[in-house]
């Protein structure tokens, strides 16, 4: 069930009332902001935080350092001012353009790296409550540098401190959109987050971190921003307070409104009505209402302008409350006062692949993750598409809805095994996961289901290939979806090349290409035919016919093609595997003379996995290439104990015995036929 805003923004509120549509009418900016993700402990069995991680980095403590040494040097203009001194200038300029190089700095990469997501507002929110806490304690330093002007003057200097400081921020912020609009090309309305104006109209977001229920801490605001007595202001509103609650219990009248017009609670605390906007005005029109004794009218204006920033402050604040703040220590990541802190733990190791927001790199959030991949694709779908077509349209329904069918198990089983589903790739699917495991228990069950659905007659039935890997993908962030849907990433980038390449087999040089280039580079293509004719004939590129009577299969042709209809993985897979198997529990297993080294997984299943050697793969580097068979095919029974060593190390050993001879005597391979080049210009038209 999607939570709501306010469940999201989880309090305590002291102002704000637990309704979603008072909250969306103080502020429909928010509503608007990415939800919080799950954040997850070190060890990710753990309940999970809920929040933003941002990462606490050299370049962000730089920029809150760079953004305190030009509060002060405001705060020291200001402080001159009172004094009626001249003020030193110079490390005034200095201060400035250090704090605002930085700033532009991390407003640009904010920009430029949202896509949808929101940084800029995410940005501004964590900010905002570094400047409010500087502002809060200027009144303080104030009093240090000077007790007499701290005293008289402190409380104002705070707030001329915040006028300047705003002033110069909503400068910078708007010059950067103007300059990634001309860069970007988009509108500067669109580049400059709205949320940001509406936090500058309310004074307490970057001037206040807390405001409790006797609005203690708004002493400084009263004094420095609306020129009244706070103390006096306090007293009166508690006696207005004291005033309501026995009105409630002597007037009748006044009760029934409060029930009937008002729906309010009787059982409820009686100062819960004062959150409600226009309630002390009406208050103050009853005839027991004595303006000399409690608030008088000036002041109740005070009070219902003070209660809607309130509200405000308390629904931004509580977002900012979701901003982690996270640091790196020992190449661990570190995030500290959490919320909800276990047993007292101020401090709490998160997941390595926690992602956090740095707003001072060029991307916030590395797009770079490692991941276990697998895709399964069918072999030949086009083909049999048409056949079924030709057949007739019910045969090709037919068709699609054993696919449906088929797909609907692989999602089941997907789930099952808890890895995730990214993509659909037509007649294939892409999934992920962290543990190496179980994307090796979900490959051997994805081929039983495919076996299963052809005992059951699916008409797809050339074969399914299935390619595992570890490497780096990169994340295509596509927007945020419906309210509450949250982000959505698309995988794309290096890791799904090389799985898309194992799947399929495809070379670096394939020969129907080599034969379109020299067509369009202007030979003849008759000339072409003949010159290739000698390798079809002699059937030297692809096939093997001893290892394709097997129902799956992979392997290396004698020209280095990957020939793949079964499982193949790569080292780095196998290497995320290691550690997940019992020392000492693998096994060896010899059929019709190939060697596999058995590897358990749970709930009884096995798998055989075999060195093929090194395969050449279009547009990617020679990669090492392991056969995957499922355990069930393979004579367990007679499996012999490996000696206690690694995954890859059995795998290594196992393959050079077979390359000496120890499992049969490697086949030799037939010497390509002696050919030549056509000549360019030869008869049939070939440029010159």
């Amino acid at each position: 069930m999607t939570p709501t805003l306010l469940q999201v923004l989880a309090g305590p509120f002291n102002f704000l009332r637990p309704d979603e549509d008072e909250l969306r009418r103080l502020l429909p900016e928010i509503a608007s902001l990415p939800r919080p993700r799950a954040v997850f402990l070190e060890d990710e069995a753990a309940t999970p935080l809920q929040g933003f991680p941002v990462l606490l980095s050299p370049g962000l403590l730089e920029l809150n350092e760079a953004l305190r040494g030009y509060v002060q040097q405001e705060e020291a203009v200001q402080l001159a001012i009172v004094r009626r001194e001249p003020a030193e200038r110079r490390p005034h300029s200095s201060a400035w353009e250090r704090y605002r190089t930085l700033l532009a700095q991390a407003l640009e990469h904010a920009t430029l790296s949202s896509y949808g997501r929101r940084f800029p507002e995410i940005f501004w929110l964590h900010h905002s409550l570094e400047l409010a806490r500087l502002l809060k304690d200027t009144p303080k330093r104030m009093v240090r540098e000077d007790l007499e002007v701290g005293r008289r003057a402190g409380d104002q200097i705070k707030y001329r401190v915040y006028d300047r400081v705003m002033d110069r921020l909503l400068s910078a912020a708007y010059d950067v959109a103007q300059g990634l609009s001309n860069a970007t090309d988009q509108p500067e309305e669109e580049l400059f987050p709205r949320l940001l104006i509406r936090m500058r109209d309310n004074v307490l977001v970057f001037t206040e971190d807390r405001v409790s229920r006797d609005l203690a801490e708004l002493g400084s605001y009263f004094s420095g921003a609306l020129r009244i007595d706070g103390r006096d202001f306090r007293e009166r509103f508690e006696r207005t307070l004291r005033w309501h609650a026995e009105q409630l219990d002597a007037d009748r009248d006044l009760r029934d409104a409060v029930v009937h017009l008002l729906g309010g609670d009787p059982a409820a605390p009686r100062d819960e009505l004062f959150k409600r906007p226009g309630y002390l005005s009406y208050l103050a029109t009853r005839r027991a209402y004595s303006p000399a004794r409690l608030l008088p009218p000036p002041l109740v204006a005070v009070w219902e302008s003070l209660l809607v920033k309130l509200k405000e402050f308390e629904a931004l604040h509580a977002f900012r409350r979701l901003l982690l703040t996270v640091e790196r220590r020992d190449e661990h990541l570190v995030c500290r006062d959490a919320p909800g802190g276990r047993s007292g733990r101020t401090e709490l190791r998160l997941s390595p692949s926690t992602r956090p927001l740095d707003f001072l790199e060029p991307w916030v959030v590395d797009p770079r993750v490692d991941r276990c991949g697998l895709i399964y694709d069918i072999s030949e779908f086009s083909q049999t598409v048409s056949l079924l077509h030709r057949a007739g349209s019910e045969s090709q329904d037919e068709g699609f809805r054993a696919m449906f069918r088929f797909q609907r198990r692989i999602n089941r089983l997907a789930a099952g095994e808890r890895i995730k589903l990214e993509k659909y790739l037509g007649d294939g699917a892409f999934y992920s996961s962290r543990e190496a495991k179980r994307l090796l228990r979900a490959a051997v069950e994805l081929q039983r289901q495919y076996k299963a659905a052809l005992a059951e007659g699916f008409p797809f039935d050339r074969g399914l290939r299935l390619a595992l890997n570890y490497g780096q993908y990169r994340l295509i962030p596509m927007g945020s979806g419906p309210e509450g849907a949250g982000e959505h990433y698309e995988f794309f980038g290096h890791g799904l090349i090389e799985l898309s390449r194992l799947t399929s087999g495809k070379t670096m040089r394939e020969i129907e290409e080599v034969k379109n280039l020299l067509v369009n580079q202007g030979y003849p293509e008759q000339t072409v035919r003949r010159f290739f004719e000698p390798l079809t004939r002699r059937n030297l590129d692809v096939v093997d016919k001893s290892e394709e009577t097997r129902p799956f299969y992979v392997y290396i042709s004698r020209d280095g093609t990957l020939v793949n209809n079964g499982i193949v993985a790569t080292a780095p897979f196998l290497v995320q595997l290691e550690p997940a198997l019992p020392p000492g529990s693998l096994r060896r297993a010899v059929q019709a003379g190939r060697s596999y080294v058995v590897v358990p997984l749970d709930g009884g299943l096995a798998a055989g996995v075999r060195k093929l050697g090194t395969a050449r793969l279009k547009g990617l580097d020679a990669v090492a290439v392991y056969e995957v068979v499922d355990g069930a095919e393979l004579d367990l029974g007679a499996a012999e104990p490996l000696p206690e060593e690694g995954l890859l190390a059995a795998l290594e050993r196992e393959s050079a015995s077979r390359l000496s001879g120890r499992w049969g005597e490697p086949r030799e391979r037939p010497a390509a036929p002696a050919v030549e080049l056509p000549q360019q210009g030869a008869a049939g038209g070939g440029r010159s």
